[in-house]
């Protein structure tokens, strides 16, 4: 199968969409939803209600059926990430949240967090260039190269591991979202060997 990584700022080119650079205040932060831990297991009493703030500096109105932000969170409108859960074949929570504009009054009770459980080891580490940390952790590079091995029989949303703010979408599922028209996804090819 196929895959893409999907970048997570959204359509750049495009300043009318909504975009932000603010992180969840309430229940649950950034870190909790690009970790790939089960956020259920941190929250055994359900969690709190979370918001997502637009900024005054990011000027685009249009509620776009994914919300670009510079934290790397799966931000979808419900309808779309239906669509995602329901084709993935792994394991994705779903947080809803309430996104404000940026002076504070509700924009939108439509779009949630979706959070892929878990990260797969796909890299192909020899051909990739790139800096890692102690533990394994990439923290630069400048060319990431996927397994073709480690690659089969994936579900068609996950993280990487070693970076889990990187997601990998098959081409099944891009093609579904795109021939649907959702707005705002952007789906880059992947170099694979």
């Amino acid at each position: 199968m196929k895959y893409f990584l999907f970048n997570t700022l959204g359509d750049t080119s495009n300043d009318d969409y909504c975009f932000t650079s603010d992180t969840p205040e309430g229940g649950i932060d950034s870190w909790g939803l690009i970790a790939g831990y089960r956020i259920a297991d941190e929250y055994p009493n359900g969690i709190e209600k979370t918001i997502l703030r637009l900024e005054e500096e990011y000027p685009g109105l249009v509620l776009a059926s994914y919300i670009g932000n510079a934290d790397r969170m799966l931000a979808f409108r419900k309808d779309v990430a239906k669509v995602i859960v329901d084709t993935n074949q792994s394991e994705t929570e779903v947080i809803p949240f309430t996104l404000l504009d940026h002076k504070g009054k509700i924009r939108s009770e439509d779009y949630v967090f979706i959070n892929p459980v878990g990260a797969i080891d796909c890299v192909n580490w020899k051909e990739s260039v790139c800096t890692r940390d102690n533990e394994g952790n990439i923290e630069t590079y400048e060319k990431l190269v996927f397994s073709k091995e480690k690659l089969e029989q994936r579900p068609h949303l996950f993280r990487i591991k070693f970076d889990t703010s990187l997601y990998l979408f098959s081409e099944a599922l891009a093609n579904t979202l795109l021939s649907k028209g959702y707005t705002n996804l952007i789906f880059k090819d992947i170099e694979v060997a």
